[in-house]
């Protein structure tokens, strides 16, 4: 069953993850229900973009492996991570496709032109939306999409 709310929707990639890295903490390999054994995604729901998130373990609404969907984002996200210090329990932490090579602080400038203060979010959402699968962020040119 779905339901619906309102999130902060931020980002982090490679170079503010904790350590920097595409380590999540949630890995495939442990929790079935995730999808991935690094951060990534491409945004579909059989590839849904892996989130941050504070889970219930820790206080916060979500098991890892939900999904959820972002209308105004027209993509799918999946709980892979924990989110660092500073999340609040209605935020999700987006991944930002990002590597070793990028440079830190194009990454950074993209992670907060496309943070959103509020969005809807779907939770438990059907697998059939409009998915829009162009990267945030393009890791081998160092462009924003936004």
């Amino acid at each position: 069953m779905s339901s619906k709310l309102k999130v902060t929707v931020t980002f982090y990639g490679w170079p503010d993850n904790d350590p920097p890295s595409n380590r999540i903490a949630y890995p495939k390999t442990e929790y079935p229900l995730c999808v991935h054994n690094h951060a990534g995604g491409t945004g579909t729901y059989e590839d849904p973009i892996t989130v941050a998130v504070i889970t219930k373990d820790n206080g916060g609404n979500w098991e890892p492996g939900t999904r959820m969907y972002v209308p105004s984002l027209k993509k799918y996200f999946v709980v892979e991570d924990e989110c660092a210090e500073g999340c609040e329990n209605y935020q999700i932490d987006v991944w930002m496709e990002s590597n070793a090579n990028n440079d830190g602080d194009a990454v950074d400038q993209c992670e907060k032109a496309w943070t959103l203060d509020e969005a809807e979010v779907e939770i438990n959402p059907a697998n059939n939306y409009e998915v829009d699968t162009i990267p945030f962020f393009n890791s081998s040119n160092d462009t924003c999409n936004s």
